[in-house]
């Protein structure tokens, strides 16, 4: 048994691959349960796109052994909840119980990673329900249009640039044959990681994922790797796209930045206590000049987390106040960004902003979904979670005004930046 940051914790790995990790935290006696694969939008080709946020869908759908729509009616009967997302680096499915019903939890899931039945009648209802999601975010809305026109701009090649929901036309020439294979291909338990936080009791969970999950066969081949060792972004580019769908220009700038497990993973910390100082709510640099001070904005916020698998982004968002030239505002954004790459920040900026990201990280402490999930993303895409949850404190906490300055004239140079205008 492990001490993390507080937190019991007890890891194993099953014979065929499967690894378990189990954190006790008895405030309330409920249980989160999680199954994550390494699988999403990264591992698809051009023309099958979406293969795994659609086999997620199908993953409600029933198996040899429960019945269509019968996972989560068994769920909520127990009075506990559930739901699944998929993003480009893996595929989650969790539920919250009472901690006496996690046996039902891991039952249910073990079922479905082996059991799962693909009906043909099925797979076209949850088709037709997956081409209404992609019309309703992307197609018929302006700014989810924008958002995926310019991610795929962004990152060019590269399978970030691709939707994890799918291009239209794949999802309509999906074929159960396709879905079959694809779960065959990622469904096992050597490409699999439960994570069980709550009031658990670590020799039961051992004992009921050995039962549930021991039998269940691994891969046959050996699994490559996922991403490209070399990704680069090409910065200097603009995007501009005029769409009478929308009633007001918006902006986007975005430059391409480490994350923990790709480049200069040491200028993580130093980026996020950056982004924060940057657009990080209403006590950010951007927040106070450009929409209290000089009014050119009605929105602005920066976004960076540095837990991709691949290479990540630095983003910030601005709408201008009505009438504003858009092409200004970039011009005020640019020179707030200019201004870290120049100066040093102050050192009330500085603590104010690491007071907020250790909150958040409290937060997530304290909350047995939020901490399932940091542990569970953390060890998906390759981490030491216990690691980078009790090593965060300090990791943010060494941040000095030297080291902003520093990542921020090594990652954003307006020569890197790809900056992206929607317009009506």
């Amino acid at each position: 048994m492990n001490v993390a940051w507080g937190l019991e914790s007890e890891a194993l790995t099953l014979g065929n691959g499967l690894r378990l990790i189990m954190v006790r935290e008895p405030k309330a006696p409920v249980v989160v349960t999680q199954v994550w694969y390494r699988v999403g939008g990264v591992d698809e080709v051009t023309g099958k796109t979406g293969l795994s946020h659609m086999l997620e869908h199908m993953m409600f759908q029933g198996t040899r052994e429960v019945p269509p729509g019968g996972y989560g009616r068994m769920i909520a009967r127990h009075g506990g909840e559930e739901n699944a997302s998929t993003t480009w680096d893996f595929t989650d499915y969790w539920s919250k119980l009472s901690s006496d019903q996690l046996d039902l939890a891991l039952k249910l899931e073990s079922d479905r990673m082996h059991n799962l039945v693909l009906d043909a009648d099925r797979f076209q209802s949850e088709n037709n329900v997956v081409r209404e999601e992609r019309r309703s975010r992307f197609d018929s809305n302006p700014q989810g249009r924008f958002f995926e026109k310019f991610r795929h701009f962004f990152f060019q090649d590269h399978p970030y640039g691709r939707p994890v929901i799918g291009w239209m036309k794949d999802i309509e020439g999906y074929t159960v044959a396709d879905l079959e294979s694809w779960y065959r291909r990622h469904y096992t338990p050597d490409n699999a990681i439960v994570v069980i936080v709550g009031d658990v009791d670590f020799a039961q969970g051992k004992k009921l994922v050995e039962t549930y999950f021991g039998s269940i066969q691994p891969s046959a081949g050996k699994r490559g790797e996922r991403l490209p060792k070399t990704q680069p972004i090409v910065g200097g580019r603009r995007l501009v796209e005029r769409d009478p769908g929308v009633m007001a220009p918006s902006l986007h700038i975005a430059w391409p930045a480490p994350s923990y497990t790709f480049g200069d993973a040491a200028d993580v910390p130093a980026l996020d206590v950056l982004a924060t100082i940057l657009g990080g709510g209403g006590s950010s640099r951007l927040y106070r000049h450009v929409v209290m001070e000089q009014q050119k904005a009605v929105m602005v916020q920066s976004q960076y987390s540095g837990m991709t698998l691949g290479v990540d982004s630095l983003d910030i968002y601005a709408d201008p106040w009505d009438g504003f030239p858009v092409e200004d505002l970039e011009k005020a954004v640019v020179a707030e960004v200019a201004d870290l790459r120049e100066h040093l920040v102050t050192d009330e900026e500085l603590q104010r902003a690491k007071n907020g990201l250790l909150a958040e990280r409290i937060y997530d402490r304290d909350s047995v979904d939020h901490l399932a999930s940091l542990i569970g993303q953390l060890s998906i895409i390759g981490l030491d979670w216990r690691h980078f949850v009790e090593g965060y404190p300090q990791m943010i906490q060494e941040v000095t005004a030297e080291r902003i300055r520093e990542v921020a004239v090594r990652h954003l140079g307006l020569d890197k930046a790809v900056v992206g205008i929607l317009t009506p």
